[in-house]
């Protein structure tokens, strides 16, 4: 039997596994000593496999078959030795501090708390910026903002092994949505959530228009075909009013020109459009979106 080992980071894929070389190199740099933690990738039913012999050997490669990034999360639990449990995308980059931050928050923490790590939404390659990478990179994943409301995103949040006997497993029937819904029911039993943006990862900007609408129409699949009826109402509601913040928080937003700002605002205009067709949809009926 294999010892137990301070972190395992748990990392779910489906289909973009050319997506995780840049994780694998941020992995493979990361300063923690490399026999006090372990990464578990689940498969969620991709249809193309790597060799297993050619993945880095601090991989453990495991397999779901239940569709859904938080089903695969829950079997990457089950083989899980770390004390504490990181979960990152298959398509971020952890600067090469990330465990050894999350870990010194764990250390001189209750021991007990989620840590949410900072997340910036980044051109990783060369050249200017499009239309929808400006977006993402404005809007996508504001970690700070969501820690401020009672809940982190997956892309960077790190929970004690203890707090799932607590708080339970991810709702294994969510696309979208199963990390905030865990974090508040952690909050519901006085888990506390701190933010530590010092333990980074880059998520890459999303450079196509169909990629900021399959993420959209996900997103949207949770709010309105998951949790309470009263949750569910609330965002039905929500999508069918003008998104005066959202355009409010990209005309404050530092480090944008005025153009630049015009054009984030367009942008969430065309997906406000998208948003609203896409509950229409949900409501008489139709499947929410995977991916």
């Amino acid at each position: 039997m294999k010892k137990d080992v301070d972190i395992t980071v748990i990392v779910p894929v489906y289909q973009h596994w050319d997506l995780a070389i840049c994780l694998f190199d941020g992995l493979g740099k990361q300063s923690f000593p490399k026999d006090r933690w372990e990464c578990i990738i689940v498969d969620n039913g991709s249809a193309n496999l790597p060799d297993p012999s050619k993945l880095p050997d601090f991989v453990t490669l495991l397999h779901c078959e239940k569709p859904g990034s938080y089903a695969a999360r829950n079997v990457g639990l089950k083989q899980a030795r770390g004390r504490l449990i990181a979960f990152t995308d298959a398509d971020c980059r952890p600067v090469n501090d990330w465990l050894a931050q999350l870990w010194d928050a764990y250390e001189n923490g209750s021991g007990e708390g989620l840590i949410a790590g900072g997340v910036e939404v980044k051109k990783l390659d060369s050249g200017k910026p499009n239309s929808v990478e400006l977006y993402d990179m404005a809007m996508g994943l504001p970690q700070a903002r969501y820690v401020k409301r009672g809940y982190a995103v997956t892309a960077n949040l790190a929970i004690p092994r203890e707090a799932f006997t607590t708080v339970g497993q991810f709702d294994n029937a969510r696309f979208s949505g199963g990390d905030a819904d865990f974090c508040r029911r952690a909050c519901k039993k006085g888990i506390d959530l701190d933010y530590v943006p010092s333990a980074l990862v880059y998520h890459p900007a999303r450079s196509e228009m169909t990629e900021l609408v399959k993420k959209l129409k996900r997103v949207k699949g949770g709010q309105i075909c998951s949790g309470s009826f009263s949750r569910r109402l609330k965002f039905f509601v929500r999508t069918f009013v003008p998104p005066v913040w959202a355009f409010w928080f990209a005309v404050k937003k530092d480090g944008l020109s005025f153009y630049e700002k015009m054009v984030v605002c367009s942008v969430q205009s065309r997906l406000w459009i998208v948003e609203m067709c896409e509950v229409v949809r949900l409501v008489l009926g139709k499947q929410p979106e995977r991916r």
